[in-house]
């Protein structure tokens, strides 16, 4: 029988640190370091760039739970505030807790307790929050809450602040926990709602909390300008499910599906609403249908609301009766409106849609788009 073959490994496998310096080149990646040389690097830099303005939905600590169980993970407790806003003693710091026995962790907590609004924000120091913060219990995270509640705010606009507060949001379990955002945020809702890094951390408590109403309250009054807003816009799409947010935003309908922001906070709210909300944009559009279809942005919505059976036979009815179907065939926006509408339709609406562009078509003069005419009657046909 061939003897089995045996494979060397590295040193650094072997020793134990091989997992300690993968962790400190993912470290140093992450903050500014060199991506070029690294073979440990797994994402491509053009791929993380593409969701830098996306929220954080899993902010990741840097301690990869490999902990080498041979070195030595001794330290004074009393000296982690301090030890922890560097890159060694922030990893050792994180394994230590990682390690930590219940009586341990709670000398932590008081230990750190006073110091954790400024560790929020530390270039190192966060990780070891975030790892403390999953290491403890619900009593203990609402001790630390409170340690840091003047600081939430700050803490919110900071940008390492902002994906270590999501995360300590994402724990919440204890109705205590969300009393402290709501009083920490208290007037400050809307504004934190535009800003770059706040504006996430509002998100995460709208997808959160259970107790979400004190944003809701906030945001009332608020809606057309938050709605026309890149960051705004984000924060109305998770709480449009509110029947006071859709309300508000059917009173500026019209605005807002004109707008290269609002039409999105349109689209979402006829996702959510479908029929309850036919009669309203209905007649909020009526006799405007033609010049809806034919602009960039309401566009949108109204191939949005062709896929709602009932504003569809209002929207076709409206098309053909005023005689209009050659405006939209001489546009790009208003071919991709009736595209929806012959993809959508019936086929009694799909008849009459057929026998109005067949009419139209001959007295049209933009024929670069009979290529767009053709798929559209393909679809009728």
């Amino acid at each position: 029988m061939e003897p089995k073959k045996r494979y060397n490994l590295p040193a650094k496998a072997r020793s134990g640190t091989f997992s300690d310096d993968l962790l400190s080149r993912n470290w140093d990646t992450q903050n500014g370091g060199s991506q070029k040389d690294s073979k440990y690097s797994l994402v491509h830099t053009s791929a993380s760039q593409c969701f830098s303005d996306m929220i954080d939905e899993d902010p990741t600590l840097s301690y990869s739970g490999d902990i080498d169980s041979s070195s030595d993970l001794s330290i004074n407790i009393g000296t982690l505030p301090s030890l922890c806003r560097t890159k060694t003693g922030s990893k050792r710091a994180q394994q230590y807790i990682a390690k930590s026995r219940p009586e341990e962790i709670e000398q932590i907590v008081n230990v750190v307790a006073p110091h954790l609004g400024d560790l929020m924000t530390d270039l190192y120091g966060n990780y070891m929050c975030q790892t403390l913060f999953q290491s403890c219990s619900s009593v203990q995270r609402l001790i630390l809450l409170t340690g840091m509640r003047d600081d939430i705010i700050r803490i919110s606009r900071n940008p390492r602040g902002t994906h270590a507060l999501q995360t300590v949001i994402t724990l919440a379990s204890l109705p205590e926990e969300e009393l402290v955002y709501q009083k920490a945020l208290q007037g400050h809702i809307v504004e934190l709602s535009l800003e770059t890094n706040a504006s996430h951390v509002i998100q995460r408590i709208l997808s959160t909390l259970k107790n979400k109403h004190f944003v809701i309250r906030e945001i009332l009054g608020h809606v057309r300008e938050l709605a026309l807003d890149k960051l705004g816009l984000c924060v109305i799409k998770k709480c449009v499910n509110d029947p006071q947010i859709f309300n508000e935003l059917l009173s500026q309908a019209l605005v807002l599906m004109q707008d290269p922001y609002g039409n999105y906070a349109l689209q979402h709210m006829i996702d959510q609403w479908q029929e309850e909300c036919s009669f309203q944009i209905i007649s909020c559009i009526k006799g405007k249908v033609v010049q809806l279809c034919i602009q960039k942005y309401s566009s949108n919505v109204m191939e949005k609301c062709i896929k709602e059976e009932r504003m569809r036979e209002e929207i076709i009815n409206e098309l053909i009766a005023e005689d209009k179907l050659p405006v939209l065939l001489s546009c790009p926006y208003g071919c991709y409106v009736l595209r929806t509408a012959a993809l959508e339709s019936d086929q009694k609406q799909r008849e009459r849609l057929k026998n109005a562009i067949d009419m139209a078509i001959p007295t049209l003069h933009q024929k670069k788009l009979k290529p767009r005419w053709d798929e559209i009657l393909s679809y009728l046909r």
